[in-house]
């Protein structure tokens, strides 16, 4: 005869939920670019970049709820979305860092807005990510005419 436990089935369960809910997805911009790590490098630091839209995984994010807020999850590194140094400034950099447990507004999130195109709004300087000609992503005052500063979210399949 054979047994298993009910915390086991339990644990098994949660499991393949777990994997069912892992959810990517791209950021874009309307021109078609994406939100990425630059030169698709998994350290900690590197700068977030938009580029042409293609299959890696630097290009890939998850974006999980944590309370009433996001943490934005890079796919290649498990890094999450950071305003270097806790910037409140226009013209801070974004980056991926490893997440941090306490002391994390820098890398909470909110969307802003009723379109299908959104601002992605930092908790810590309410500032918003704005993506210029050159691909530099960077927090500026949010502009509702500003077309670097509206994203759209696709599910990668």
């Amino acid at each position: 005869m054979f047994r298993i436990s009910l915390a086991a089935v339990t644990l098994i369960a949660m499991t393949l939920t777990a994997r069912a809910d892992d959810k990517y997805v791209t950021i874009a911009l309307a021109d078609g670019r994406v939100l990425a790590v630059a030169d698709d490098s998994d350290d900690a630091g590197p700068t977030v970049v938009v580029v042409k839209a293609g299959d890696s995984k630097a290009q890939q994010w998850k974006v999980v709820e944590d309370g009433k807020l996001l943490k934005v999850v890079n796919r290649k590194s498990g890094k999450v979305l950071d305003v270097s140094e806790n910037s409140t400034e226009e013209g801070g950099k974004i980056i991926i860092w490893e997440e941090k447990a306490d002391d994390n507004d820098n890398q909470r999130w909110s969307w802003v807005g009723d379109g299908k195109a959104k601002q992605l709004k930092s908790k810590s300087s309410s500032l918003v990510l704005e993506a210029d000609e050159k691909g530099a992503v960077v927090q500026k005052k949010a502009d509702d005419k500003a077309k670097g500063q509206l994203w759209t979210v696709t599910e990668v399949k």
